[in-house]
């Protein structure tokens, strides 16, 4: 009975969903409150049992000489619900600040050593021919591209002696040719993004006529 109730609930909201092809209807919205406010309340639960309690709140009730330097993010994230009043709104950006600024250091950081860093670092491949011509013409297709993806971020103002003019047309011809690279990149990124979702059209069709009707064997 529980597997058959699931079966008719999963049918009825993907037909719910399904409905916003016929316009932005009541019945999607539904579906739309249904599905955030369940988001909400796994993230809010997730957040209290899995990281508030055993984190914060446990360690603090069993012994607070030990553990009195949790208190700081304790007073922080009191601070937050200060922005509900325009009052006391100015207390809440304390903690305000003071995410955003770890929240930037964090993102800056991973970009330099996750994702800069690596792709410097795989630019230095072998030329050899000796590791056969197809590899030798991927690894030189790499290497152009990427250097050039990187100059076609370049705003430099060239100087006025005619070898820093050179360079600045070469570095601007190179950084013409890296915007196709990534322009070939957004679209293999598109491509994949849209046989996903097209992956994921068929499993709701397919869980409609197999699961729910089982018009399908």
């Amino acid at each position: 009975m529980n597997d058959l109730i699931g079966v008719w609930v999963g049918a009825i909201l993907t037909l719910l969903v399904f409905s916003y092809l016929l316009g932005d209807s009541p019945l999607f919205r539904i579906a739309q409150a249904i599905f955030v406010g369940v988001a909400v309340g796994y993230a809010a639960t997730a957040a209290i049992y899995l990281v508030l309690l055993p984190n914060l709140i446990d360690p603090l009730s069993a012994d607070p000489n030990r553990y009195w330097h949790l208190s700081i993010p304790l007073i922080l994230g009191l601070l937050l619900f200060a922005k509900a009043r325009t009052s006391w709104a100015s207390l809440g950006n304390i903690p305000m600040g003071f995410l955003f600024g770890v929240g930037g250091a964090l993102a800056i950081t991973g970009a330099l050593s996750g994702v800069l860093a690596p792709q410097i670092a795989a630019l230095v491949v072998s030329l050899s021919p000796s590791a056969g011509w197809d590899v030798v013409i991927s690894n030189v297709l790499m290497v152009v591209g990427a250097l050039g993806a990187f100059l076609s971020f370049r705003f430099i103002i060239p100087g006025k002696n005619t070898g820093a003019r050179a360079f600045d047309q070469v570095a601007r011809g190179w950084g013409y040719v890296g915007r196709w690279f990534i322009l070939i990149a957004f679209g293999a990124i598109f491509a994949g993004t849209a046989a996903s979702r097209i992956a994921v059209l068929i499993n709701r069709v397919y869980y409609l006529m197999h699961d729910w009707l089982q018009v399908v064997k």
